[in-house]
């Protein structure tokens, strides 16, 4: 069986390993071609990172290569490929604004795939289950249609009927499918609900599994969550106080950057770590006395949500991931407003003090 290594420099090799199967004469003769099926999937997870091609070419390089995938797999017939396949077409057009195409995609996604048959086959072939992931997706394009009950039951489903038959042990896996629904429930008012499932599905397994030495590919995400849905459930009234030592975690601002590419690509399911962490410092700076420590925590907040929204609103010719913008846009527009204010303030106790 062919697999698929994704090393930092293997971004060519994939692209090329691809085209030589397309165009050499003997490929069409090929009678079983699912060991090209992780090759589609490796490369649409280089083009989500920005590997393959120029931001300008995104979009067009990932719609054409979804196409083909879908076209290929369903030909071949396999639920497992077929439905990844849906899957990715899924994802693509939810980053892309196409909600209407990522549900249609979706309700194919259903008729086919039956997580007690397939899901163990998918991870076989594709790391995680790619396929019960696009439950949180078209979850995400329901919010974004405005038919938030329709989310919501998804949220539901994802919690009762597929997290438990996911394997434990497979952390990655467990914080792809559950990250969409911790957000709807967050914006629902639902933020204690959020953080018992991240703890029962990712920290705890994580900690069981992995240990404090651990890592996963979301792992830059897990503090700021935990840490956020703290503090919202306190500001929500639900408890008395929040833990002091997060004050000193948010002051300092190498604990909250990661690096732009996997800020992006952990937006892809609803929001992204720094965005995460950007209301963190939003919020502690509303909760403290300490005057010097708004500051700081407003300073740093303004900073996060900068390269946040960079990574979503569409510049440089990338496409634009309406999903996390709507995220972070109101907490970048509130952090920047309150910079505004503190200049304000400063400029005019300097006016005063040369009068």
């Amino acid at each position: 069986m062919f697999h698929l290594q994704l090393y930092a420099n293997s971004n060519l090799h994939v692209f090329y390993d691809e085209q030589i199967l397309r165009y050499a004469p003997a490929s069409s003769e090929i009678k079983d071609r699912t060991f090209i099926f992780p090759i589609y999937s490796g490369m649409f997870f280089l083009l989500k990172y920005g590997a393959l091609c120029d931001p300008s070419e995104q979009v067009a390089t990932e719609l054409d290569l979804v196409g083909k995938f879908v076209k290929e797999t369903e030909r071949h017939g396999d639920p497992v490929h077929y439905g990844r396949a849906l899957a990715m077409q899924g994802e693509t057009c939810h980053r892309l604004g196409k909600f209407e195409e990522a549900i249609e995609s979706h309700l194919k996604l259903k008729e086919i795939y039956d997580v007690d048959k397939h899901s163990t086959l998918v991870v076989a072939s594709y790391a995680s289950d790619r396929c019960a992931q696009n439950y949180g997706c078209t979850a995400n394009c329901y919010v974004r249609l405005g038919q938030v009950d329709k989310a919501l039951e998804i949220c539901d489903y994802i919690e009762y009927h597929i997290m438990p038959k996911m394997d434990p042990k497979n952390v990655h896996n467990s914080v792809c499918n559950v990250m969409p629904s911790l957000w709807i429930w967050k914006d629902n008012g639902m933020a204690a609900r959020s953080r018992a499932i991240f703890r029962r599905f990712v920290l705890e397994p994580f900690d069981e599994y992995f240990g404090k030495d651990g890592t996963t590919p979301l792992l830059p995400s897990f503090k700021p969550i935990k840490i956020l849905f703290d503090i919202v459930i306190v500001m929500e009234g639900k408890e008395e106080a929040i833990d002091e030592s997060y004050y000193e975690w948010a002051l300092d601002i190498s604990n909250m950057e990661i690096g732009l590419k996997l800020d992006i690509g952990i937006g892809n399911f609803g929001r992204s770590a720094m965005s995460a962490s950007a209301e963190i410092c939003l919020q502690l700076s509303k909760l403290t006395d300490d005057p010097d420590k708004s500051k700081k925590l407003i300073d740093n907040g303004v900073k996060l949500a900068n390269l946040a929204i960079s990574g979503c609103d569409g510049r440089n010719g990338a496409s634009k991931n309406l999903t996390a913008y709507t995220q972070i846009e109101p907490i970048h527009s509130e952090l920047n407003k309150l910079l505004e204010s503190q200049t304000h303030n400063v400029e005019k106790t300097d006016d005063e003090t040369l009068r």
